[in-house]
């Protein structure tokens, strides 16, 4: 998967794939959703991309108005939380990190649903260097900056007691791995099968976030400007997320299988890294809300934030 990593920045964005819904008459009046996601492929990813292949999401969102669905490809989640501020995109499908710093950039960041939980995230080491988290004292760890990559190292760090003995560095994941392999890097984050396989090719995991008990949601926000012009639009998304949710557990191993062809990776890998209660079909399950609350005291505590605000108010504003 790493070798197929491209950095794809916001000033250069892909808007290319268009799904127009089948059946009905919408008398002209349907609109045209811009939904923006990270991706290392130049096609929709993980839930959202399986949704679009099944056209769940495009058969869901009909009853909001929407005929047509464009997407936007982005290298961090940051990238996207950024175009949707700029009312560049409609709908920001990313993770906890950059969907919790964007609410605290504008009160006007609508939580729409959870489309992920239980993530992990692992910290992979150079080749011959560490093999324990303590082995990186005076070295460092590159993630992109404001991602949930970049939470994860600093996490991971916090929990072994060694803030401030190791630095994160922003690098951006592709160019994490590039130098990983060069030997420049001492370690980076990374999410997925990309751990594994990594791990296969002799580089050491050195921690990872499910070993302390840590998980990462993904966020599907929106602007207030978007949902109070489109008032049934939420209750459409939440519907549509849930259903795609569904049907990836419904067709777990189907899933997997187009997850390890999408990404150009061994199909045994992604079953290592993958497990059906990432995909929750409820918008806002217990956990998930618990998960998000704790990466939001993180991000707190860390001072990351631009502004303080409630993620149980958040979330109960959409629920």
């Amino acid at each position: 998967m790493f070798s197929r990593l491209v950095r794809i920045t916001l000033a250069s964005a892909l808007a290319v794939t268009a799904v127009a819904c089948s059946g009905g008459d919408d008398g002209g009046q349907g609109y045209t959703l811009r939904v923006g996601v990270t991706s290392p492929t130049g096609t929709p990813a993980g839930s959202v991309g399986w949704g679009d292949r099944q056209g769940i999401l495009a058969e869901k969102l009909k009853s909001a108005g929407v005929d047509k669905i464009e997407y936007s490809f982005f290298q961090s989640g940051s990238d996207v939380a950024s175009a949707l501020l700029a009312n560049a995109v409609d709908v920001a499908a990313i993770g906890d990190n950059p969907g919790l710093r964007a609410r605290s950039r504008d009160p006007k960041v609508v939580l729409l649903s959870l489309d992920s939980i239980n993530e992990d995230a692992w910290i992979v080491g150079a080749k011959g260097g560490p093999t324990d988290i303590r082995g990186l004292i005076g070295k460092s760890v590159t993630a992109p900056q404001g991602t949930i990559r970049d939470r994860a190292a600093r996490q991971l760090i916090e929990a072994a007691g060694l803030t401030g003995q190791i630095e994160v560095r922003d690098v951006p994941t592709p160019e994490s791995i590039a130098g990983l392999s060069a030997g420049k890097i001492d370690a980076t984050v990374v999410t997925g099968a990309s751990a594994f396989e990594l791990r296969d090719k002799g580089f050491p995991i050195i921690d990872r976030m499910s070993r302390h008990g840590f998980g990462s949601t993904g966020t599907n926000i929106a602007l207030t400007s978007f949902t109070d012009e489109h008032p049934d639009f939420r209750g459409a998304w939440q519907d549509a997320v849930t259903s795609v949710n569904r049907d990836i557990n419904d067709n777990f191993d189907d899933y997997l299988a187009w997850v390890a062809e999408t990404d150009g990776t061994k199909l045994e890998l992604v079953k290592e890294a993958t497990h059906p209660d990432e995909f929750n079909t409820e918008p806002f399950p217990a956990v998930g809300v618990d998960q998000l609350e704790a990466a939001y005291e993180f991000l707190s505590a860390d001072g990351s934030l631009d502004a303080e605000y409630s993620v149980r108010d958040w979330v109960e504003a959409s629920s």
